[in-house]
């Protein structure tokens, strides 16, 4: 059998019958990744104090040190690893002897090979669920590692990111305009018990202050002018899943106090409506501004920071995690590469230097630019001088070749609107996301484009 197909679990078997324990060592050892062995008690439990195996299956008469006795001295020094005991002696005493010590299970001699397989499937369950998790978790963490970067403060980040997603915790997220907020945010959902549900972004700062209230919270046929139809704002849109407030702190006192309701009670009321809608809905809310300072100058709700502020993360800007620079400029080579279908280019060493040395204002958007487009542009290989050129293009806003643009500009974005409801084969939320637009904003071009 193939060691992945194994189960990932280290068993040490005693028995002091040689042919017995040869022959019960090769059957293991199809069904499990590691088995050890030893002839008598004793040698078991130097193997055990070394090894530290998952589970001890061991003969109860054996010279030396018999099962019992090293069955008590494993439980002391080790209590949860599962002992398995087999013997073909059915004394009372004996067996009472095993059930005081807390043993998993009993298999009688001669023993049934398969009957022993299961017996130390089952009684190791707990032990491969528990690995199972810690490696679900551990590969999680190298994808966002990935996502994120490998500095001790995004560590500290992608610890809090874990933990916090496994609970129904509000969360702010601050750091300056393009070090990943929303990015995280949509992680911590996708490793959510939400991650089945819907994920909306809504950017605050983005929507006319009269239209907020109707925005996040929907309005009844007849609420104001224009309100033609009963629609459902984007709280209720997000029932079940998570809703992300970018730029929360743009909110209008009114729009806080409402949010703040919202939060607490989980109903709100929509424009015009007397009758509550109630929600399960999750709150992550991001700002570019360190939130508590907006408390204390009075310019946002000191209630509304603490209910959505269970838990906050600071992420810091790329500047200051220069480690992250190198791992993230790859990565989103390697990924624009995947797109373009050519083979990545190499990043030479002055061209790694210069993306060091870079202040990056724009953050982990910035870089991302700068790497699409020198994917874009490049030959074999990466060099300054090209990333010169780019980062002039990308302030400037044109193309390193300087090429003059033939289409307007509502032109280019109902061009970019189209191309992302094809290539999402017509999801709005996820041709949103790939714009890098909030809902709102992307369901407003909708309309006015006629899409």
């Amino acid at each position: 059998m193939p060691v992945a197909d194994k189960a990932n679990l280290k068993i040490l078997y005693v028995e002091d019958e040689p042919d017995l324990r040869e022959r019960i060592r090769i059957v293991l050892g199809m069904e499990f990744q590691t088995v050890l062995t030893a002839e008598n008690g004793r040698d078991g439990l130097d193997i055990f104090h070394r090894e530290a195996p998952d589970v001890v299956v061991c003969d109860i008469r054996m010279p030396v040190m018999d099962g019992l006795e090293m069955t008590a001295r494993v439980r002391k020094s080790a209590p949860g690893t599962p002992v398995i005991l087999c013997t073909a002696f059915t004394e009372t005493a004996y067996l009472l002897k095993a059930i005081e010590l807390g043993v998993s299970a009993y298999v009688a001699k001669p023993l049934d090979c398969r009957n022993l397989v299961q017996t130390i499937t089952r009684v190791a369950l707990p032990i491969l669920q528990q690995k199972e998790l810690a490696l679900a978790r551990e590969n999680e963490r190298a994808s966002m590692e990935l996502l994120l970067g490998r500095s001790p403060a995004m560590q500290e980040a992608i610890r809090q990111a874990q933990r916090i997603a496994q609970s129904e915790f509000s969360v702010i997220i601050q750091g300056e305009t393009g070090v990943g907020k929303s990015h995280l945010a949509s992680i911590i959902h996708g490793l959510s018990r939400r991650r089945g549900g819907p994920f909306i972004t809504v950017t605050v700062s983005a929507l006319p202050e009269s239209l907020v209230e109707s925005q996040l919270f929907g309005h009844l046929k007849g609420a104001f002018t224009g309100a033609v139809a009963t629609t459902r704002g984007l709280f209720e849109e997000a029932d079940g899943g998570t809703l992300f407030l970018d730029d929360v702190d743009c909110a209008p006192p009114a729009i806080q106090a409402k949010l703040l309701h919202a939060v607490e009670r989980k109903q709100f009321y929509p424009v015009g409506g007397v009758q509550p809608v109630h929600v399960n809905t999750r709150i992550i809310a991001a700002s570019n501004r360190e939130l508590f300072h907006e408390v204390q100058s009075g310019a946002f709700r000191e209630d509304l920071y603490y209910r959505l502020g269970e838990t906050v993360i600071t992420l810091p800007p790329l500047r200051q995690r220069g480690e992250d620079i190198m791992l993230l400029a790859r990565e989103f080579l390697l990924d624009i590469c995947r797109e373009l279908e050519r083979t990545p280019p190499v990043i030479t060493a002055d061209a790694a230097l210069m993306l060091s040395r870079h202040p990056w204002h724009g953050n982990v958007r910035e870089l991302k630019s700068v790497m699409k487009r020198a994917a874009l542009f490049a030959g074999e290989a990466i060099a300054a001088t090209d990333l010169a050129d780019v980062m002039t293009a990308v302030k400037s806003g044109a193309s390193p070749e300087a090429i003059p643009q033939v289409q307007s500009l509502e032109e280019l974005k109902r061009d970019a609107v189209r191309q992302a409801l094809a290539a999402t084969g017509g999801k709005k939320m996820e041709a949103a996301r790939l714009l890098d637009l909030d809902y709102s904003s992307f369901k407003r071009m909708l309309d006015r484009y006629g899409l």
